[in-house]
């Protein structure tokens, strides 16, 4: 862990701690889930459960609308100010209930345009409750006041919960719209406790949201949605995208192997995320303490990286079948090919968010995401009708070795201004220059 002045950052341990408890309700779960699910629905209602949880998630990203970044960095850097805070909590949720209506409308369109979408619709309408509870929990305000163990806490009795009713009544094949309704009502109880816990928590002030200020709040975040609707376009659309041109089992292998892939690299994130509010505080400080810090995280993740990815490789049909049960090779197939995923992720991650994002090059970032996801589309476009779940596997490591690829090049690139951010500071402290916040966030 990194340290400042000999000691454990104490704060930064917290809250990594706390946002492994969320990875254990995320990820880990899952593991235990998926093998009974997969098992008690078979294949093809798996699949479509899976197939119909992919479409949501790119709804999910439409009311996170990069406000997970955008609102994060900016609560961050004004924690000190509970007015300012307020404001920005009270506008985000605004600008997210906008965004929630709006999605629903477009799920609608497309049960009645899409045959694939149509074929499960009362599945998809009824996971739609996941947005809702995305729009009211505010991780973007306890992330951002480096607060996180509520959140956690949360998270992981909520999902306890739903496993529980999951046993009891996910019996049969056909209860798998049973199953999406558990998933619907914890995700909106989850939201609406933590909704008010972050009123109680943080003393805030429920104002009338200004549309002049959720319109800034949009236009600051257009970029990083750009970014995370286009990288979500390959961590986690892959299975709708697959159902499009495959079949529902097809999907079911594919989602099956992707999650046991993603329970690994999920082993990172709350590094990343912990790390990311101090990243975008050190930077807008102008701190010369941010090369080290950033070095120390790009050396410690990728050193975890690459070890998860060797043994990824090495325990794939064993972990599969461990998992899964004998008879599903296919799943193994899928997780040898996604193997480097934990290295090449955890090198994109400190090379994104926490350098290119913290210096304020959202534009930067939103470019190789879109680009990485017109590769992710065309690539499973031209091999998944022929390969079904393996070249939906293909078509997301070439992605991810492509977008690693291109951030290390754009980080490159930024060293300059890194430089520029840690030597103005004595300049910035005499007066002669702005700070790095207003250069890098705007005025408020």
């Amino acid at each position: 862990m990194v340290t400042f002045g000999g000691a454990v950052d104490v704060t930064l341990l917290k809250n990594t701690l706390s946002l492994y408890i969320i990875h254990f309700a995320n990820y880990v779960l899952p593991l235990i889930t998926i093998p009974y699910l997969v098992r008690v629905l078979g294949p093809a209602n798996y699949g479509a459960v899976a197939f119909a949880q992919s479409l949501i998630s790119y709804f999910m990203v439409l009311v996170d609308y990069g406000f997970d970044l955008s609102a994060t960095r900016r609560i961050s850097v004004h924690r000190d100010d509970p007015l300012t805070v307020s404001r920005v909590a009270t506008n985000t949720w605004a600008a997210k209930g906008l965004l929630c209506a709006l999605g629903f409308v477009i799920v609608v369109l497309l049960v009645l345009l899409v045959p694939q979408v149509r074929d499960t619709w009362e599945l998809i309408l009824i996971l739609y409750g996941l947005v809702i509870g995305n729009v009211l929990f505010p991780t973007w305000l306890f992330q951002g006041m480096e607060r996180m163990v509520a959140v956690s806490l949360i998270n992981l009795g909520m999902r306890l919960l739903v496993v529980i009713g999951m046993f009891r009544v996910v019996q049969r094949p056909d209860d798998y719209v049973t199953y999406g309704a558990l998933l619907s009502i914890g995700s909106v109880v989850a939201g609406a406790v933590g909704f008010l816990i972050g009123l109680r928590a943080f003393e805030l002030r429920i104002e009338r949201p200004s549309l002049r200020a959720i319109r800034e709040a949009l236009m600051e975040g257009w970029p990083l949605f750009l970014a995370t609707a286009a990288g979500n376009v390959y961590v986690v659309g892959n299975s709708f995208l697959l159902g499009l041109v495959s079949t529902h089992s097809a999907v079911g292998y594919y989602n099956a192997g992707e999650r046991i892939v993603r329970a690994v690299v999920g082993v990172l994130e709350p590094v990343v995320r912990a790390a990311y509010p101090r990243s975008t505080k050190l930077v807008s400080d102008a701190n010369a303490t941010f090369l080290r810090w950033f070095v120390t995280l790009l050396l410690f993740l990728g050193g975890i990286g690459l070890a998860l990815s060797v043994g990824l490789a090495l325990s794939a049909t064993v972990g599969s079948n461990l998992l899964l049960g004998a008879g599903y090779e296919r799943p193994a197939t899928v997780i040898r090919i996604l193997a480097p995923l934990p290295f090449l992720i955890a090198i994109s991650s400190i090379l994104g968010p926490q350098l290119i994002v913290s210096l304020g090059l959202d534009k930067v970032f939103t470019r190789v995401l879109v680009l990485g996801a017109c590769v992710d589309v065309a690539f499973l476009w031209f091999t998944a009708p022929f390969w079904a779940e393996v070249g939906a596997a293909f078509a997301l490591l070439v992605t991810e070795a492509f977008v690693t690829g291109a951030t290390a090049f754009c980080a490159w690139q930024a060293r300059s201004r890194l430089t520029m951010a840690t030597t103005q500071n004595v300049a910035e402290a005499n007066g002669q220059l702005p700070s790095m916040r207003t250069r890098v966030m705007g005025p408020l």
